[in-house]
């Protein structure tokens, strides 16, 4: 995880069978089409709303993003105190904005010059950091800042936990209007930690030597970047969506996820092939390419994907992927 993570595969796209086969009214088709387009209900909720702002993408089940994202969170949630639910990942990309490519350079500026002090290394690892959806959004858009209700029993600063850690971070999340929880996945400058002792009101470093704070140097439970660096050692990449119910009981598994089977966007594609027009296929290829550079919505892309195929040619596809309804 400490490994720098490549962008997804747009072919890795999922295209639900419920966004295809379920007929409902739709009023906002331009079409009159009598079908209405299924879009899964976190998409449309709590941290995701208005997300050109934010500037995230969904990552894809079977990414290597994905992969190795919810393995680290799920084995680092098996002994949470609540049954957690699984729900998604989002990406922050830095690419669409040009504020935040120079959130991203500043980063680099600084491994940079972090890593010219100690070695020509700048220790960077991923940390967890959970909070309210106000203050996930308020992060993502523009940068930490003190939040007064922080604990502040190790130094003034902003605390992480390790990213085989995720259960201290989620304890601080809280769950939005929708009961859904968000937790961040960040890229920390460590460089040289030093050990912070409980109680300390220090910060900054005790010296020029160090860059970070850890509450244990042999095995920390807390990552502590400073106020004052808190938006140039720190970088959030990705966004994790969980539900968290009751306190668990017996032998309950502590996270569970729902499985069922996807179609990815590729495999519609080459099914596709035998029914539509080269110019057709070359359509629907635009329209993904704008939904993937969050220029659309999925809401419009799948109405799109559905006007140009037609329905008539969707179903039979769905219903041999994923079996009669």
């Amino acid at each position: 995880m400490d490994q720098t993570v490549q962008y997804q595969d747009p072919d890795y796209l999922i295209v639900e069978d419920n966004e295809v086969t379920k007929p409902d009214n739709d009023s906002d088709s331009d079409s009159g089409s009598n079908t209405q387009v299924v879009v899964p209900n976190y998409w449309q909720s709590g941290i995701f709303r208005k997300n050109n702002k934010l500037m995230v993408h969904r990552i894809e089940e079977g990414t290597n993003d994905y992969v190795n994202v919810k393995r680290s969170f799920v084995n680092g949630m098996k002994n949470f105190e609540k049954n957690v639910e699984f729900v998604g990942i989002h990406r922050k990309n830095y690419e669409w904005s040009v504020i935040d490519e120079a959130r991203v350079d500043a980063f680099r500026v600084f491994a940079a010059a972090v890593a010219s002090r100690n070695g020509g290394d700048p220790n960077i690892k991923y940390g967890w950091y959970g909070g309210s959806r106000e203050e996930i959004r308020e992060i993502l858009c523009h940068g930490f800042r003190r939040f007064e209700n922080r604990s502040s029993s190790y130094g003034h600063g902003i605390y992480f936990s390790p990213a085989n850690n995720p259960m201290a971070s989620a304890r601080t999340s809280m769950a939005d209007s929708d009961g859904l929880m968000h937790i961040l996945l960040c890229r920390l400058i460590l460089g040289k930690p030093e050990a912070i002792p409980f109680g300390s009101r220090i910060d900054q470093p005790t010296s020029t030597e160090f860059n970070s704070g850890v509450d244990d140097i042999s095995s920390p439970t807390k990552y502590i970047i400073w106020e004052p660096y808190m938006n140039t050692l720190v970088l959030p990449v990705f966004i994790v969506t969980f539900k968290a119910d009751s306190s668990k009981t017996g032998d309950q598994q502590s996270v569970r996820m729902k499985r069922k089977p996807h179609l990815r966007f590729d495999v519609l594609m080459k099914h596709l092939a035998n029914y539509l027009s080269s110019s057709n296929m070359a359509l629907i290829n635009r329209q993904r390419e704008a939904f993937y550079k969050n220029k659309i919505s999925r809401h419009a892309f799948i109405r799109s994907l559905r006007m140009i195929a037609g329905d008539e040619v969707l179903r039979p596809i769905m219903k041999m992927f994923y079996g009669p309804q």
